[in-house]
């Protein structure tokens, strides 16, 4: 656990370090997260902000605190799940330390659990739903409200643009190694093209949005049947439903994670995008427009493409972003988001279809 100033971050936040127990969360890879466990009573959830990725710290805390008003609106405050963010003695409701780090700290949602891989399709439903419901809600939102955290963040034009250059300087030779990834993401740049004119138009609306709609962000009740709430929050921020429902096609369909090193395993499970559709789709459908639901499906194949061309591109320049334990871990991820994109085109119709029977 790293060396920071826990016992002065505990007193601005009213709490006696003598009754505290603090523990390293190790899920997820950009904030430093700890559990605070206050003897015989409640437990908090406090994180130090990855200022590298969140250049705006007190903007990303605005966006949340506009969250929160939001669900406390809907639900009513006793009856709302999602986890508190909570003002310090200062009535601030970030920590900034001596040292410029900014802290924050929330509620903890006891007795939860998570997936990181979907194992059935009422895992599926039920997951999806609780996406979909946190977008109803938010779909009442001026998106004018809330800052980009992390601007262009889902900028397809943007990241084809870095794979290029990353293709043309080719830093670390590795250009042969992904040769067959680089020509499979070169016929598919007209994606760029494609989302540019949906949203240029004004076809798809800009809303706030999730997006990081993982299904491990999604909190179920310990039997793991029934969703609690929608964590992560700090990429909500303006968007569309595209993003929210492609990442959940890229994440929720594949039974093995997605840097398994055997692209073999990688199979695109239609059982499963059917559930997630049904369970997005019947919290949703009625305050969507007729584009928003045409286009859901290239949402999914945008969204495998993208996070695919970062993975190429973060290979060809020396895996500087994403962690990695092995050689060519970042291209063995490349390669299972072009696997599933692949499977999804050879069914483009079918799965066409079970939008439209559940739209």
């Amino acid at each position: 656990m790293k060396d920071y100033n826990f016992t002065e971050i505990l007193k601005y936040y009213g709490l006696h370090p003598d009754s505290c127990v603090i523990n390293e969360f190790l899920r997820g890879h950009i904030n430093d997260s700890y559990t605070i466990d206050v003897r015989n009573t409640c437990s908090f959830f406090l994180q130090r902000i990855n200022q590298h990725v969140f250049r705006d710290p007190e903007g990303l805390i605005e966006n949340l605190i506009l969250v929160n008003q939001a669900m406390n609106t809907h639900f009513g405050k006793e009856r709302n799940s999602y986890p508190r963010i909570i003002r310090n003695r200062n009535k601030k409701y970030f920590y900034l330390d001596k040292d410029g780090n900014y802290w924050r700290m929330m509620d903890f949602v006891p007795e939860s659990r998570s997936y990181n891989i979907c194992e059935s399709t009422a895992i599926a439903r039920e997951g999806a739903a609780a996406f979909g419901r946190f977008q109803s809600i938010m779909n009442k939102e001026d998106p004018a409200n809330y800052i980009p955290t992390i601007p262009n963040f889902h900028h397809l034009g943007k990241r084809l643009d870095q794979l290029k250059q990353a293709i043309d300087k080719d830093a670390f030779s590795r250009a042969g190694i992904a040769s067959k990834e680089i020509a499979f993401a070169r016929e598919r740049m007209y994606y760029a093209t494609e989302l540019d004119n949906l949203l240029q138009d004004g076809s798809i609306p800009i809303r706030v949005t999730h997006n990081d709609t993982k299904l491990n962000n999604v909190l179920f009740n310990k039997e793991g049947k029934d969703f609690i709430c929608v964590v992560d929050l700090d990429t909500v921020m303006p968007g569309t439903v595209l993003y929210d429902y492609g990442d959940m096609v890229r994440t929720f369909t594949s039974p093995v994670e997605e840097d398994e090193p055997d692209p073999a395993k990688v199979i695109f499970r239609t059982e499963i995008f059917d559930a997630l559709t049904e369970g997005y789709l019947s919290e949703l459908k009625d305050s969507l427009n007729e584009a928003e639901k045409e286009q859901l499906l290239f949402g999914g194949k945008m969204m495998l493409l993208m996070i695919g061309v970062r993975f190429l591109t973060d290979f060809l320049e020396g895996d500087h972003y994403f962690k990695t334990s092995r050689e060519n871990h970042n291209i063995e991820r490349c390669r299972n988001q072009f696997v599933l994109l692949k499977q999804i085109e050879e069914q483009e119709d079918d799965l066409q279809e079970i939008i439209r029977k559940y739209a």
